[in-house]
């Protein structure tokens, strides 16, 4: 899943100079982006999460995306393809985009149709490495008729389409044809280091192992970004980060550590968002391993965990345990399915005396995964689980031949982001099974199977929600995944940065419209 969600970045805005004060000296056309990790290649199709939505909504363009309020918008379409308005058909298998015509490539070249086709194309070539086709593979064609209009046509009714086909729940934008159309692949070009988008922003260098340095792109059919210049220097160090936001060096960030909300909230002359998000934290157990297989294991595993208190504790209130399966199903979340509790004497007798050793696999770069690791280690312990931790760093371990995909490891605890349509088959279908796709821990149920296709079939909102509830109801059963609780996004913004829109999925989507206020006396 390029939405697994699978990379949690850290990104700050900072601009430079402060007063003693802490009061930052904007520079109205430049604004510092720091990010937490460098990406490995500014194309997004060998990206994943965070980092491929950031590279993707500063450089490049989607079809459709969200606007704040949730609703899907156009983008590069025209508008949003419906049943009323034509763009699909009533049988739900086609669906029909028509493309504005004043989008162009930052090097002068008109969007069209041809540039979608062939980013289709590039994501379905074999020779790509790219994590996840899905739901591309449900797609039986995809052909431009004229330069402007394009017709997805689909092997059976797909409704999260909309969103996903280079949308808002997708991380994969629009590539340039003329440019990558001749290449057998794009694991490996030039273009990667030097790319050319048709989104707000264009690169003007990549200082490798420092920073990315931004020009606002003035053919932007969007319209030129009020703020000229973005630099994106690459910090790795949450306390860092803090630090000097506090000392007036850093003007914002976003995603920053909710256990530490109090010091965030002390901060002068900033406003501290908190959004929930659908991203959230659960242990992933490997069904494909003997102990894991054994459903009482699981189960005993999961009711030794005080997941409320323990996410109430390391999240300083801000994430939810109540609403953890809600990161997943968004909207078609159902707070009656998951009846897991808390319950360590269950635990104990479920394992009857039995001594088991697991090992608890996680990714690096985030203190509060490190914090819940280890408070479930301590209560694992309690009811005769013994976990060792084994920490790897975030590349490698979500890496395709890393141990998460490879199926190397017992139980996992990972920071998840789903999407914000309920579409849950990158994670939990037989298909998707890693390497093949997200569902990591090796799930398959034929019902949930059935549910899942009945769910995405459909056009009606009401009846995919009625179906989720049942896949919430049965994966609660079969456990393949304990979920800890839903995240909420922290973000630390200047009162003088206007412009910004909560996240739905990404905080920069709402890039372009960013712009310094004129400063309050």
């Amino acid at each position: 899943m390029q939405r697994a969600a699978v990379v949690v970045l850290l990104i700050v805005l900072t601009v430079a100079g402060c007063t003693r004060e802490g009061a930052v000296q904007r520079a109205p056309s430049t604004l510092i982006v720091a990010m937490a990790q460098e990406p490995v290649a500014l194309d997004p199709l060998l990206l994943e999460g965070k980092p491929a939505y950031a590279i993707g909504d500063v450089f490049y363009s989607y079809l459709t995306n969200y606007d704040a309020g949730g609703r899907i918008a156009g983008d590069l379409a025209r508008e949003v393809p419906t049943v009323a308005n034509g763009g699909i058909s009533k049988d739900g298998t086609r669906i029909t985009f028509h493309l504005r015509h004043d989008a162009r490539w930052q090097d002068g070249t008109p969007v069209t149709a041809a540039d979608v086709v062939f980013s289709y194309r590039a994501v379905m070539n074999p020779a790509n490495n790219v994590q996840t086709r899905y739901p591309f593979e449900l797609i039986g064609s995809v052909r431009a008729p004229d330069p402007y209009t394009v017709v997805v046509t689909l092997k059976r009714p797909f409704s999260p389409m909309i969103s996903w086909f280079f949308g808002g729940d997708d991380n994969y934008p629009i590539l340039p044809a003329h440019l990558l159309a001749r290449l057998p692949n794009l694991n490996a070009v030039p273009f990667n280091a030097a790319p050319v988008g048709s989104g707000p922003y264009k690169l003007d260098r990549w200082d490798h192992g420092d920073r990315l340095v931004l020009a606002a792109n003035d053919a932007y059919y969007g319209g030129t970004p009020r703020i000229a210049h973005l630099i994106v220097p690459f910090i790795t160090n949450d306390s860092t980060t803090i630090g000097e936001l506090q000392s007036g060096e850093i003007d914002a960030a976003f995603l920053l550590d909710a256990s530490r909300i109090g010091e965030l909230r002390a901060i002068p002359n900033h406003r501290v968002v908190v959004t929930p998000v659908p991203y959230f934290y659960a242990i992933g157990f490997n069904l494909s391993d003997p102990l894991l297989a054994d459903h009482t294991v699981r189960e005993a595993f999961a009711l030794a965990i005080d997941r409320r208190s323990l996410t109430r504790k390391i999240s300083q209130g801000v994430y939810d345990a109540g609403t953890a399966m809600r990161g997943l199903f968004s909207w078609a979340f159902d707070p009656a399915a998951d009846t897991m509790r808390y319950d360590p004497a269950r635990a104990r007798q479920l394992l009857h005396g039995r001594k088991i050793h697991v090992e608890l696999s996680f990714a690096t770069g985030n203190s509060i995964t490190t914090r819940f690791a280890t408070a479930i280690a301590e209560e694992e312990h309690a009811v005769g689980i013994d976990v060792s931790l084994r920490q790897y760093d975030r590349t490698q371990f979500v890496s395709l031949d890393g141990p998460w995909m490879q199926g190397r490891y017992q139980v996992s605890l990972y920071d998840y982001q789903a999407t914000y349509d309920p579409d849950a088959s990158w994670i939990l279908a037989c298909s998707q099974r890693a390497p093949h796709g997200f569902n990591l821990s090796r799930y398959c149920n034929p019902r949930v199977d059935a549910l899942l296709e009945r769910a995405a079939s459909s056009y009606d909102r009401a009846a995919r929600i009625a179906a989720y509830g049942e896949i919430q109801r049965q994966i609660a059963e079969d456990l393949p995944l304990d979920f800890l609780c839903q995240i909420s996004e922290v973000d630390v913004i200047p009162a003088t940065l206007g412009g910004y829109a909560p996240p739905l999925l990404s905080p920069f989507r709402s890039v372009a419209s960013w712009y310094w206020e004129t400063a309050k006396s």
